[in-house]
């Protein structure tokens, strides 16, 4: 009996003997000053850290208005052996880690991280958080409290840990002043689209679903030749709305895989989507816009 305990207690403790010193997060200065990449349809925050082996490109796309962006980071220190999956992300010093929903990809032949969800500097309070795990698919969406500039300026770095081998700390140093310039980008972006941005400031209303978003793409929708290959994609998209509440045309603002997707993604908003009309500051029907995020991927 004696003997048995000591063989499982040596077989507990060998493991941790082995297990190698966790290595010290790669800091990275930047090489660049923040910078505006104005879209047709989406602006743009990139900036690029350290140089040579150790470079990496970070861009926030943002596609309308509000704190939400899609975070991509790429080089080669962003290597990892997972395709998908969550990944600890921290705009530190002060803010929470949140774990964001990634896609491993190649941007410019470079490894990256996509991070498929709409990300924001800060993540849900824990209050925020019990509200969202009790929220059904058809209710409406959690509006989460507002970050600060106050709190864009404290941020001084952005730390990646899992699913990568080595930790990376970009160090960003304070946002506000990115952030900004991204709101006036947005704003001439939002004038292109053919609105009014004076009245959107000060709108009763947002065009509002009548059905919800969730069934307005099914999976009778994924395009067949991408489903057969097993074809993941993220697809970016803006309607247009009527005063009337119908969708008057769909854009595809931004899509990370084949044409086949956006098809198959105008094709079922046009058929499925509708809402009630934006109201302005007189309580009158006016013409506006509804933009989200589609996602395919095969459980």
């Amino acid at each position: 009996m004696m003997t048995r305990i000591f063989i499982a207690a040596a077989l507990l403790v060998m493991p941790h003997a082995l297990v190698a010193a966790p290595k010290e997060p790669l800091r990275l200065k930047p090489s660049m000053p923040w910078n505006v990449d104005f879209a047709e349809d989406r602006c743009r925050i990139p900036r690029i850290f350290g140089a040579d082996k150790e470079q990496v490109f970070m861009f926030l796309d943002r596609y309308g208005p509000g704190e939400y962006f899609r975070l991509t980071v790429a080089g080669k220190p962003i290597q990892t052996v997972r395709d998908k999956g969550d990944a600890s992300v921290q705009f530190g010093p002060v803010e929470k880690e949140q774990q964001l929903d990634f896609l491993a990809g190649t941007l410019n032949k470079l490894p990256a991280l996509i991070f498929v969800g709409g990300a924001r500097v800060a993540p849900p309070s824990d209050a925020e958080l019990t509200a969202i795990a009790q929220r059904g698919p058809d209710d409406e969406w959690i509006e989460l409290a507002p970050v600060s500039d106050a709190r864009l300026r404290t941020i001084s770095n952005l730390t990646i840990g899992k699913p990568l081998q080595r930790a990376i700390v970009l160090e960003t140093g304070p946002m506000r002043g990115a952030f900004k310039v991204s709101d006036a980008c947005i704003d001439d972006l939002m004038t292109t689209w053919g609105i009014d941005v004076e009245k959107h400031k000060t709108m009763l209303r947002m065009p509002t679903p009548q059905n919800p978003p969730s069934r307005w793409i099914v999976s009778s929708d994924y395009p067949i030749k991408m489903l057969r290959i097993g074809q993941p994609a993220i697809v970016e998209f803006r309607l247009s709305i009527g005063a009337d509440g119908v969708p008057l045309a769909c854009h595809i603002q931004e899509t990370t895989r084949p044409k086949e997707f956006d098809n198959a993604v105008c094709k079922s908003l046009m058929r499925r989507a509708r809402f009630e009309p934006a109201l302005d500051a007189t309580g009158t029907a006016i013409t506006s816009y509804y933009r989200n995020t589609v996602r395919f991927q095969i459980p």
